[in-house]
């Protein structure tokens, strides 16, 4: 009589499928490779596009500085000098925005009566403060004097004074008061 013993032990689920989840788990494995050989490989691009670009901005960056030094070297000659403390003044009053000679003209235009025209208006400074200066026509005394209690109610003008008047006698102005007066401009005060 003959027996047959089988001594193998019994294949394990896992052992039974490992071959077949070999190839998909290769496949996936593989595509995810090259997928992140691709982005690595897009964000390395991506990287020295930006690094590029960072270099042409540090070089222009240079040259502008060399530039600005250059200048400023210039500026600092002495036939310069004036210009730039005379430009410097002009722009601290931009910034300020206390000058503006329009809106002063405009101002000014809505304090004259009818029967009253600016011929002259000029502006002074004097350490802090700024004067205006007014030449006005007027066809009566009542006209200038309006004029001035214009000003004295007006916020942005303090201590109106009449400097002189006198009648204008040829030119097209004939007949009419002449009147020269000055205020302190004060721009800020609305």
């Amino acid at each position: 009589m003959k027996v047959e013993l089988n001594l193998a032990q019994a294949e394990s689920p896992r052992e039974r499928y490992a071959l077949a989840w070999a190839l998909p788990a290769l496949i996936f494995g593989l595509a995810s490779l090259v997928y992140l050989g691709h982005s690595a490989t897009r964000e390395l691009r991506r990287f020295r596009s930006v690094h590029a670009s960072l270099v042409r901005l540090e070089v222009q960056d240079r040259s502008l500085r060399e530039r600005e030094t250059t200048l400023r070297r210039d500026l600092e000659q002495p036939q310069f000098r004036e210009i730039y403390r005379q430009v410097q003044f002009v722009n601290g009053l931009i910034e300020k925005k206390s000058l503006a000679p329009t809106e002063l003209a405009a101002r000014v235009t809505k304090l004259l009566p009818d029967g009253a025209r600016l011929s002259g208006l000029a502006l002074f400074q004097r350490d802090e403060q700024m004067t205006v200066r007014f030449t006005i026509h007027a066809k009566s005394v009542e006209a200038v004097e309006s004029f001035v209690s214009n000003l004295e109610d007006s916020p942005d003008f303090k201590d109106p004074v009449i400097a002189n008047q006198g009648f204008q006698e040829e030119g097209a102005a004939a007949g009419e008061l002449t009147a020269s007066c000055s205020a302190r401009y004060l721009p800020g005060a609305r």
